[in-house]
């Protein structure tokens, strides 16, 4: 039996990748845990997205992984 898996979402509003990713992890982490003391997923990245530019100089990055227990 195969476990479904699910997509995650982490964004930065400075344009870090490595943020973005903490963030879609993490809420992989949260979701998927259970009441497992020792937590662990199984990930992959889907798509790095974002906005450059604009009188602001915006520089969001969003990364969306896939992810399931492991």
């Amino acid at each position: 039996m195969k476990t479904q898996t699910q997509n995650f979402q982490g964004t930065s509003q400075a344009g870090d990748f490595k943020a973005a990713l903490g963030e879609a992890t993490s809420k992989a982490l949260h979701d998927l845990s259970g009441n497992v003391s020792d937590r662990r997923i199984a990930w992959k990245p889907i798509e790095p997205s974002g906005s450059t530019g604009g009188i602001a100089g915006e520089e969001s990055l969003t990364v969306t992984i896939e992810a399931q227990p492991n």
